[in-house]
């Protein structure tokens, strides 16, 4: 169990730098906070074969936001409400 959970953590770390390459101050520590706490089943059950890190995993999310859970769609389009 907690090699599941710690590997979830990792996962998510991850694609929380590759929201550093969006512009500066655009994602906030409470919206990194958010999707990190909102979105770790989201991002496993929609993201296979996504690399974790690099934008390419928040984008992920993005394109998916129809399907994940209403505390990830939130936390998604707090970062970009243009998520669809």
């Amino acid at each position: 169990m907690n090699l599941h959970i710690n590997g979830m953590t990792a996962v998510l770390g991850v694609v929380m730098l590759g929201l550093a390459s969006l512009p500066a101050g655009a994602v906030t520590d409470e919206q990194k906070a958010n999707l990190r706490s909102d979105c770790r089943s989201d991002f496993i059950a929609h993201c296979k074969g996504v690399s974790p890190g690099g934008v390419e995993a928040f984008e992920c999310l993005a394109k998916n936001v129809d399907s994940l859970s209403t505390a990830c769609q939130g936390a998604v389009k707090a970062v970009d409400p243009k998520a669809e």
